[in-house]
């Protein structure tokens, strides 16, 4: 198993329904975390338990921004006024999803694995960055909804933002730390975020 893409809006349905309450892990899941084996000393089980306890958390905080995507409203292409309106509020929802993992991802404690920490840095920073290209679509779409003509350009804004979101690896980098890859392998919600892969 081996941390993925979230690949498709249509995949990205499927994923919410299989979290726990999309994206929120139960209190009594995160407590049953154990990630001990034989010839492990009580320190390194207590230190692999507390980078997969981490790890999960991190999963519920990107988590809600598949919550957010599989929310998100659909495009009316009756009109090209109705499009722009539809694709507008399709853009506002994905901003709320990603704002929700940001804030979640910024309000985690410091990771047990430095490694870690850099992950989540790297994440924050391509959400926020989907967010401020989102942003400027939205208000592209927002100005040309009174405008008396739209064109396929106009139609067009909300693909970008749509495309950078649907190719976004939430957990890049943890498959190359061996601590962190073990813990996607027991975090709960983690293991949602993932799909399977062959050689």
């Amino acid at each position: 198993m081996r941390p993925g893409k979230i690949g498709s809006l249509a995949m990205i349905t499927g994923l919410c329904l299989g979290l726990a309450a999309c994206g929120q892990a139960p209190t009594r899941q995160q407590d049953e975390i154990h990630t001990g084996g034989p010839g492990l000393s009580q320190g390194q089980v207590q230190r692999q338990d507390a980078v997969t306890r981490w790890t999960n958390d991190y999963c519920i905080a990107v988590g809600s921004l598949v919550d957010g995507l599989a929310t998100m409203p659909t495009v009316d292409p009756s009109t090209p006024r109705r499009a722009v309106q539809t694709s507008s509020d399709l853009l506002g929802s994905m901003i709320s999803g990603l704002d929700k993992a940001v804030t979640g991802l910024r309000t985690l404690p410091a990771a047990p694995v430095p490694e870690a920490d850099g992950a989540r840095a790297e994440t924050v920073a391509k959400l926020t960055g989907v967010r401020t290209r989102a942003a400027v679509a939205k208000q592209h779409l927002d100005e040309a909804g009174a405008a008396p003509r739209i064109d396929q350009d106009t139609l067009g804004e909300a693909r970008g933002p749509l495309d950078e979101v649907s190719k976004l690896n939430l957990l890049a980098g943890f498959d190359a730390v061996p601590d962190l890859e073990f813990a996607v392998t027991h975090a709960p919600v983690c293991q949602q975020l993932t799909v399977r892969t062959t050689p």
